[in-house]
């Protein structure tokens, strides 16, 4: 009977150790803000955490700035630009940021206020979504391997704000094969002792 016990405990291991959960990344000055509008407002580039999950974004040109609506923009330097959109109003031509993750993630939904007549994209690994709509759910198997870069920003239209930004995160292949075979490993000892 040890050995179930310590089999469940196994299993339970296993278990916990490739659960995943939903990380949320929100922006804009608002009550419910959470750490990306601290951590990233009036800066060029810098990084935000949510549960170890690390966001590092970098601005395409001015800083990032928030706005007390909810959302997160870009205020370009040149004086045409909409401060507190992802515009193509500033001569420095159309907003952007590229931004990476520390682990492998996979992209669930993003929301976008101040979303009109305009389609955003998100380019990954050479491929380009566009974005068509201000909530807007992603294929499954839309992923980021961790620590390669992801473009996001305006493709056309008058501009609008990132309100945020939910994934989850992929255990590596290697994690899973081992906790795999450990498990297989287990059954194979508790069927030799019965």
């Amino acid at each position: 009977m040890k050995l179930h016990a310590a089999l469940f405990s196994l299993i339970s291991i296993v278990a916990s150790n490739l659960s995943v959960s939903a990380q949320t990344f929100t922006f804009g000055n608002n009550t419910d803000a959470g750490q990306a509008q601290a951590d990233l407002d009036d800066l060029v580039s810098g990084s935000t955490i949510s549960e170890g999950l690390i966001l590092t974004a970098t601005a395409s040109s001015g800083t990032f700035n928030s706005t007390a609506s909810g959302g997160f923009g870009i205020n370009a330097m040149p004086s045409d630009d909409i401060t507190n959109l992802f515009d193509g109003k500033s001569s420095d031509g159309a907003e952007f940021m590229t931004f990476s993750f520390n682990q492998n993630v996979d992209f669930i939904s993003i929301q976008l206020t101040d979303f009109g007549d305009d389609q955003a994209f998100l380019t990954i690994a050479g491929t380009t979504i566009t974005i068509d709509s201000g909530s807007f759910g992603f294929a499954p198997g839309t992923t980021l391997a961790a620590n390669n870069d992801a473009t996001f920003g305006i493709q056309s239209g008058n501009g609008f704000e990132l309100a945020s930004l939910v994934v989850i995160t992929v255990p590596e292949p290697g994690t899973c094969a081992l906790l795999s075979g450990i498990c297989a490993l287990g059954f194979v000892m508790l069927r030799r002792r019965n």
